[in-house]
């Protein structure tokens, strides 16, 4: 019986030297009014904050939980974005990050014991798409002698204002519309230091049969050119022209359609 009690008197020091380390949580940050935990981990919830100084930003509030409460604050870069104590929430001590220049910074916040979690903060001048050129390809309607394609090619080999590794920057004006219309920037090789310079917007069409419909219009030196252009999940982006109005006069047979289709990559920035 003896054994029996001491068993018993086991398992309830096991109880409570568990409940006492679930007391001791590791530190994270959270945004909101509360930390939100899922089951079996303990990673941070914030771990990375991005800003753009280009648009109008509100300081950013995060709490903090775990460790023994005693907070202090390291920051790497204090001239790329300040991090002060601010008031407490909902009975959690909160930090205050305002962005301050571009740039990037290591946040660590420690506890008297010398637990610690970390906040990497960046900072960036502004967002932009960057659309990188991967290839080109010219497609004929169908009817038409596919061996003609070669001879556009020559025809037109200078029209792109991209060649394959150059790229193009698209800022937008409102980012909540943001494939809409901004400022583009033109890097013909990619290894330019100053872009050519222009504007991009998207326009409505009227096709033949009296349909609407939009398309992107690239605008630079006076020239514009229309492009339709499709997107796909994996950072994929072909811009698609019809180069029909600008093949030399008697190069195609009456009727035929020409489309030049340029693959970029995709990535904001």
């Amino acid at each position: 019986m003896k054994k029996l009690y001491s068993f018993f008197a086991f398992i309830v020091v096991l109880f409570i030297a568990s409940g006492c380390q679930d007391d001791y949580r590791s530190m994270v940050l959270f945004e909101g009014v509360e930390p939100i935990y899922q089951i079996g981990t303990c990673n941070n919830l914030v771990s990375n904050l991005s800003y753009y100084l280009s648009e109008t930003n509100e300081d950013t509030v995060l709490g903090i939980d775990g460790g023994d409460g005693s907070y202090n604050v390291i920051n790497e870069h204090e001239s790329v974005a300040s991090v002060t104590f601010t008031d407490d929430v909902n009975g959690y001590q909160r930090i205050k990050i305002h962005p301050l220049a571009e740039g990037e910074t290591i946040v660590k916040v420690m506890d008297g014991s010398g637990e610690e979690t970390q906040l990497r903060i960046t900072v960036k001048g502004r967002r932009q798409y960057t659309l990188t050129k991967m290839g080109f390809e010219y497609g004929i309607s169908s009817g038409a002698p596919t061996e003609l394609l070669g001879d556009v090619s020559k025809e037109l080999a200078e029209r792109p204002w991209v060649k394959d590794g150059g790229y193009y920057v698209l800022v937008p004006e409102d980012f909540s519309n943001s494939m809409w219309k901004g400022i583009l920037e033109i890097y013909p090789t990619g290894k330019e230091e100053e872009p050519l310079m222009g504007i991009y917007e998207t326009v409505p069409v009227e096709d033949e049969s009296g349909d609407t419909y939009a398309l992107w219009q690239f605008t630079y030196n006076g020239e514009k050119r229309l492009f339709t252009r499709t997107v796909s999940g994996n950072g994929k982006c072909v811009l698609a022209e019809n180069v029909t109005p600008f093949c030399p006069f008697g190069l195609l047979p009456e009727g035929a359609l020409v489309v030049y289709r340029e693959m970029f990559l995709l990535r904001m920035e």
